[in-house]
């Protein structure tokens, strides 16, 4: 480990790295050592660091400055990049190509943004249409809504986290950013990057500790008018019922399927299923999890995805070639563990895998997965594809529906009609024609309906959505 944490302790308070009331270890989630530790503050630092971000939100923030802060960052960034991946690979146990891939998805959400603040504007409103106000001039502008909290999870340590902070920044807002307890070295790294680029102080405040102590005294804060958020729908329900009138952006649970229809490219569908099932350990919102394939391809299906499940290196994350690591905590191995033994006690049969050890779950494919398995039906988090039959257009997509979550599918076919069908009828904020459900380019709009959330992230939505509109009128005179 060679991220210097000798200054950056973990909370950032109105600019500058402060002690807190306690300090939280940051393990290695292979080796399960201690890499780090930092900072957790107590009750009157959470608020002084909301009371400073508002502070800051109500002085001057040009849109030239922000754009170039972001710039800034990302030549920073750039440079730290090997110190940045040694710590990103130890706190999260993904492997340093997924790493790279995340640090560069997070520079262009940097870019993105920073092109979004300088073309941040309002509207024209034709009052001049309706009678008496035809010397009227009417035109709306885009704000800042103040202070945005930011709540992010382990599973993306980097991009996410810059996907709410970036917006936030170039809509002119401060932010209050929690990262999720299990992976606060990547934020350390982003914030010391945005501070070092020139941020003004308190433009951000870096909040580190258990979402049900500090996240939960962030989101009652008064003072927050915007809260983004990544995670549980449990947790997304909770933060609705008690943020006030705060606008909120929630990415929340997910169960994602992709159909592989009976014309489906399998010399593109399968390498694709198989690296969004597993990639991250499985421990993506979008990841491949339920997998519905045409009764008349399914034995071809099963055959190619054995071999190249098979395939996959897992362990270690930093051994060569490693395509697996361990997910991120032993807890949560148990309990994919406990979900495989289910689906196969109910007439699931694993094909690959199946077992674990410690933290690291064996990449693991299972066939005929019954309608009633919790697999089925909740997420797993875990690098676990389930696969099942279906014979119809209508049993595909009522499967497809058949969850509480509707956050993307994947649907891999040739015939246009049965393409637009599936786009019209599934449920969900996203629908990819084929390619997976974790198909995710930073520029879209991203987001669930049901119980996988409500708003989209993406730079241009995001930052419209972290403003408000301001309503300016002139009542001109005729000057004759």
């Amino acid at each position: 480990m060679r991220l210097d944490l000798s200054a950056a302790t973990g909370l950032l308070l109105d600019g500058a790295w402060r002690r807190g009331a306690e300090r939280m270890a940051v393990l290695d989630k292979y080796t399960g050592v201690t890499v780090a530790e930092v900072e957790v503050p107590g009750v009157e630092q959470v608020d002084a660091a909301l009371e400073s971000a508002a502070t800051a939100a109500r002085q001057p923030f040009p849109v030239t400055d922000r754009a170039a802060v972001l710039r800034d960052a990302i030549r920073r960034l750039s440079s730290r990049k090997s110190d940045i991946v040694e710590a990103y690979v130890a706190e999260t146990g993904f492997t340093p190509a997924d790493a790279e891939t995340e640090l560069a998805r997070t520079l262009q959400v940097f870019e993105l943004s920073a092109q979004e603040a300088e073309r941040l504007t309002g509207e024209l409103v034709p009052v001049h249409g309706v009678p008496g106000h035809e010397n009227s001039l009417c035109f709306t502008q885009r704000v800042p809504v103040g202070v945005v909290a930011a709540i992010t999870p382990f599973n993306a340590p980097l991009s996410t986290v810059a996907h709410k902070i970036a917006p936030a920044l170039a809509a002119g807002n401060s932010v209050a950013l929690k990262p999720a307890e299990h992976t606060p070295l990547s934020s350390i790294a982003l914030v010391q990057a945005l501070v070092d680029a020139g941020l003004p102080d308190g433009r951000l405040q870096l909040i580190c500790g258990p979402g049900e102590t500090v996240g939960d005294r962030i989101v009652r804060h008064p003072a927050v008018g915007y809260v983004t958020f990544t995670g549980s729908t449990a947790v997304g329900r909770h933060i609705r019922a008690v943020c006030g009138l705060a606008r909120t952006q929630l990415e929340l649970g997910s169960n994602s399927a992709t159909v592989l229809w009976r014309d489906a490219d399998l010399d593109l569908a399968l390498p694709l299923v198989t690296r969004a099932g597993y990639r991250k350990a499985g421990q993506v919102c979008t990841s491949v999890q339920r997998l519905l394939v045409h009764g008349e391809i399914a034995d071809a299906v099963a055959d190619g995805l054995a071999e190249l499940v098979g395939s996959l290196a897992y362990g270690d994350p930093r051994a060569a070639g490693a395509a697996v690591g361990p997910v991120i905590t032993p807890q949560s191995a148990r309990r994919a563990q406990g979900l495989i033994d289910e689906a196969r006690r109910n007439g699931a049969r694993v094909v690959v895998g199946g077992t674990s050890a410690g933290a690291v779950v064996a990449p693991t494919l299972l066939t005929d997965l019954p309608d009633d398995a919790t697999l089925a039906q909740e997420e797993a988090f875990a690098p676990i594809v389930a696969m099942s039959t279906v014979n119809s257009l209508d049993a595909a997509i009522d499967r497809a529906n058949a969850t509480r979550f509707g956050l993307q599918a994947g649907v891999f076919c040739q015939d246009l009609d049965v393409a637009f069908a599936f786009a019209r009828r599934l449920e969900m904020g996203g629908v990819i024609i084929n390619d997976t459900s974790s198909y995710h380019p930073d520029p879209m709009p991203y987001g669930g309906v049901k119980d996988s959330g409500q708003g989209v992230e993406g730079p241009r939505y995001a930052v419209h959505d972290m403003t408000n509109s301001r309503t300016i009128v002139l009542r001109l005179k005729d000057p004759r």
